[in-house]
């Protein structure tokens, strides 16, 4: 997973104080306020990450955790995303997710993994920056690739990934229609694993006590 780098994001070094942060966050909130970028996308986009990055590293457990998560990615060589995501680039990473789910067989795949990788995908941000950017077409690619990819969860894991799902939706109909006829398509699947089970015994019931009372003719 890409880790972003707060630090950066507020022009900041990791050591900085509390206060230190906060003055640059306003700073640079007021640079890139939308209001004063005549619609620049770019400009709003880099907007909603440096509010991203002000909620964490105010918060001194979110900062804490993110630190280590930082350190991690350092060890791990990972590297950092320090620009925002483009809608072309939430698109790439959305078909790379339905393309390597695609080439899984069911058991291979990790529900809570994937789950939680698509939310990732549509984090608060993303989502953020691409109703900026407001491209039907590549939103409905997006929300397509992602519904794909999500076809093997169950009910409980692919709840969460259709809420996120529908808040990038929007105002789209089309789309919003197709996420509710997948999710009505995941309850009656799950409807039906509970009980096919009981279905079976009773068809096996069924057969034994024909079978006993066939022979008792």
């Amino acid at each position: 997973m890409i880790v972003k780098d707060y630090y950066k994001v507020l022009e900041v070094t990791p050591v900085a104080s509390l206060q230190e942060i906060k003055k640059s966050f306003r700073r640079l909130a007021i640079k890139y306020h939308p209001d004063k970028n005549n619609g620049d996308h770019l400009a709003a986009a880099r907007f909603v990450e440096i509010q991203e990055a002000w909620e964490v590293l105010s918060d001194p457990q979110k900062r804490e955790e993110y630190n280590y998560n930082r350190w991690y990615t350092r060890r791990t060589g990972a590297g950092y995303t320090e620009k925002p995501l483009t809608p072309e680039e939430i698109l790439a990473s959305a078909d790379k997710v339905k393309n390597a789910i695609a080439s899984m067989n069911f058991f291979q795949v990790d529900f809570h993994s994937l789950s939680n990788h698509i939310q990732q995908l549509l984090s608060e941000t993303n989502i953020n920056i691409l109703h900026q950017f407001n491209r039907i077409n590549t939103n409905q690619s997006i929300i397509k690739n992602l519904l794909q990819a999500a076809a093997p969860l169950p009910l409980k894991e692919h709840l969460p990934v259709h809420a996120s799902l529908m808040q990038l939706a929007g105002d789209d109909e089309e789309m919003k229609q197709l996420l509710q006829q997948a999710l009505r398509t995941k309850k009656q699947r799950d409807q039906w694993d509970r009980y096919k089970w009981l279905v079976v015994i009773l068809i096996i019931a069924f057969i034994c006590w024909l079978m006993v009372a066939v022979s008792d003719t």
